[in-house]
């Protein structure tokens, strides 16, 4: 992978770990600083559609662009094409949206983790990536909505997760499906094999005091993390990638 001028980027990569894959959505980039530190780290760069403007803006030059082009000016096609970038076009209406197609891209290119930017927003697009995120969780592939202050990931049963949150770090989680079975070690408010009710808000606003770990022992659980670069354990930003 390689910037608009064709350096190469990427040096951030660990021997051994998951092949990533960052997607750049069409959604807000309120830090553009923050959200162009992931494609250092990344081992293919895709945009969803209207994504790649975000991209071009920046220099960043997307391995793979994909979706159906509503949300792209006609120039802005033509410079990824003179760039060589490769296209993948879907009819306009459909029944999946640009971004599920590709997350689809970045696995059928031997992504094992994910990060999606550019996700928050539309509350409807916003909710659509959680969906997402919860159909990757089903599939075994890690993956994490990213952004200047917060950080999401979706865990379905069993599964468990440490934090690297230092203490104080805001941390919420939310039910998706039912009733969910958690034990929250390292936090303000602990459980040990406790109930989430989905019909409230129990799992909102605990604090990391220590070193965090999360278990879902039923159920599936969105985990909230106010801090854009909690990696669950995965690749985190920039340089921090490589420590």
């Amino acid at each position: 992978m390689s910037d608009a001028a064709g350096g190469p980027l990427g040096g951030g990569r660990q021997v051994g770990r998951a092949r990533l894959a960052v997607v750049f959505l069409n959604g807000e980039y309120d830090e553009p600083t923050y959200f162009c530190g992931w494609a250092p780290t990344a081992d293919v760069v895709i945009a969803a559609d209207g994504g790649a403007r975000f991209l071009l803006e920046h220099g960043i030059r997307p391995d793979v662009v994909v979706g159906d082009f509503d949300s792209l000016p006609a120039a802005a096609v033509e410079r990824l094409e003179a760039a060589g970038v490769e296209l993948v076009r879907h009819p306009v209406r459909k029944d999946r949206t640009d971004g599920e197609m590709a997350a689809d891209e970045a696995l059928r290119r031997g992504a094992g983790e994910l990060v999606l930017a550019g996700a928050l927003g539309a509350l409807d697009h916003t909710l659509g990536h959680l969906a997402v995120l919860r159909s990757l969780a089903a599939r075994g592939v890690a993956a994490r909505l990213a952004a200047p202050r917060l950080t999401v990931r979706v865990f379905a049963a069993p599964a468990e997760t440490r934090l690297d949150a230092p203490a104080g770090t805001r941390v919420s989680l939310v039910p998706l499906h039912g009733d969910a079975l958690v034990t929250l070690e390292g936090f303000d408010y602990p459980l040990r094999r406790g109930v989430l009710p989905q019909e409230a808000c129990l799992g909102l606003g605990n604090a990391v005091v220590a070193a965090a770990r999360i278990l879902v022992h039923e159920g599936v659980v969105a985990v909230l993390v106010e801090d854009g670069d909690e990696a669950f354990g995965g690749v985190r930003r920039g340089r921090a990638a490589a420590s």
